[in-house]
């Protein structure tokens, strides 16, 4: 079993052999779309293969995300898809609506981002419905109205905040904190925002639960677990990024 708090330096596909079976409880993968002319972009990992590695050292409970894209430029989710869902249980397709937004001069101005959510068993996932509520407070006057049973359906109301779609358009995409700016985190191509893996991460784990992500880049998910108090094993090939991501991991205090 690999060391746990540690980013690996190397091929995911090579040291994943190395963890336990059935020893993961959330895998968070971030990998390359193919839609730059970047290096890093063009190694493609996704395969039945791997798939059923990732399948293997899963917990029965474990959910796995993969973000991915869909558009001219990007079709990883089309091709992602069959792949993972050939041995995964397939939830849901969450939509990120980012602030800013890319694109050709004809075409739609490209602003999203999507994340595939499985598991590997849809009896036993952890789902904390807790953390499932946004900070935007519901309108009570939606549910004055009666049951069938005669009962107010104001009174099935779980929490005075609304819930949280599959359209997050609530969280930007850079990386501030309670400090500011994180400057590190410029230095990395495509950082995932830590909101979004704290997340992921609080609905689907519980303190000291152990967290992969094959695709390390720039330590978000170290950080965020972290800050949640879990434990993690990132893997990252590139060799700036691996430091890049320990030094920020040495100090993750500041993202507190």
């Amino acid at each position: 079993m690999l060391e746990l708090n540690k980013i690996y330096k190397g091929d995911c596909v090579s040291l994943i052999k190395e963890i336990d079976d059935d020893s993961i409880d959330l895998i968070i993968l971030d990998p390359p779309y193919n839609t730059t002319n970047e290096v890093w972009d063009k190694y493609d990992t996704i395969n039945k293969s791997f798939s059923s590695e990732l399948f293997r050292v899963a917990k029965k409970s474990c959910s796995l995300y993969v973000w991915c894209g869909i558009g001219e430029k990007s079709q990883s989710l089309i091709r992602w898809f069959p792949i993972f869902s050939e041995r995964w249980h397939f939830k849901d397709l969450i939509t990120w609506k980012k602030r800013r937004g890319n694109g050709m001069k004809k075409g739609w101005l490209y602003t999203r981002e999507e994340l595939m959510w499985f598991v590997k068993n849809n009896k036993s996932f952890i789902w904390n419905g807790s953390h499932q509520y946004s900070n935007i407070l519901r309108e009570y006057s939606n549910y004055n109205y009666k049951l069938k049973n005669g009962k107010n359906a104001r009174d099935y109301i779980k929490s005075p905040n609304k819930r949280i779609t599959n359209i997050w358009d609530d969280i930007s995409e850079t990386s501030f904190n309670t400090t500011g700016y994180d400057s590190l985190i410029k230095k990395h191509f495509t950082p995932k925002p830590l909101k979004a893996l704290q997340r992921i991460i609080s609905l689907h784990t519980k303190e000291n639960d152990l967290i992969l992500d094959c695709f390390g880049g720039s330590g978000n998910t170290a950080i965020a677990a972290t800050n949640l108090g879990r434990r993690f094993i990132l893997i990252e090939k590139d060799d700036t990024f691996v430091s890049m991501a320990n030094d920020r991991i040495k100090n993750y205090s500041l993202f507190l």
